[in-house]
């Protein structure tokens, strides 16, 4: 796609993303349920200025990236530096895959932390020593992530509402079951969630949570 001036980075990325699955704007338009020209409008004439956040959720949906790749970036920002990696720990091997096994109903999942393999620490997970990846074994949360992709867990860093998640709980035997969601709110009794396939809430009592970790990101089909 031939653009005439130079863009903003989050346009950019748009641009990039559409030409890189051999689609449209106006395809991609219709596709987050919106009119045939609502993105050729936002590229070329800056209408809108920056994307509303129904607009960044749909498609983040549609190309199944983290809704940050669409967030405006002209807004000043504190960006906290990456820690200084030694180099002999680049390319590394030490990102842990545990495994993961169908629990039940609910689209719950057993967990096993003896890792099963190991993986190449992303960017996104440096300097995180408590980082882990578990692969999707349940189709309750497609199509954002199907069965065999391999998901990017922080275990550390907050979660807010509408955040992806994985929630651990515990069982009367000390097994330990999770629930990979998105985040619609939690208080001090409750966690609620929710899952896309098919569409479900389920109320959590905080008393049976254990942890609730942050969903990084994913590597589609466990690439």
């Amino acid at each position: 796609m031939d653009t005439e001036t130079k863009m903003d980075p989050v346009r950019q990325r748009l641009v990039e993303m559409i030409d890189a699955r051999g689609t449209t704007l106006a395809e991609v338009s219709r596709a987050i349920g919106k009119n045939h020209a609502y993105l050729q409008q936002f590229v070329k004439r800056e209408t809108p200025r920056k994307l509303p956040e129904d607009v960044r959720k749909a498609l983040a949906r549609h190309f199944r990236v983290a809704e940050s790749e669409f967030a405006d970036t002209t807004s000043p920002r504190i960006v906290t530096p990456l820690p200084q990696l030694r180099p002999e720990t680049l390319g590394r091997k030490d990102l842990p895959v545990y495994a993961s096994a169908q629990g039940g109903a609910d689209g719950e999942i057993l967990i096993g932390y003896e890792p099963i393999e190991w993986r190449e620490r992303p960017s996104i997970l440096e300097g995180v020593s408590d980082a882990y990846a578990m692969y999707v074994v349940n189709d309750s949360m497609e199509p954002r992530y199907r069965q065999g992709d391999l998901l990017l867990i922080h275990p550390r860093r907050p979660v807010r509402q509408g955040c992806d998640v994985l929630l651990v709980k515990v069982n009367t035997n000390s097994e330990h079951h999770a629930m990979i969601k998105q985040l619609v709110r939690r208080t001090s009794e409750e966690v609620v969630l929710r899952q896309l396939n098919p569409p479900h809430e389920f109320v959590i009592p905080a008393s049976e949570v254990k942890d609730v970790h942050l969903v990084m990101g994913a590597y589609w089909g466990g690439v």
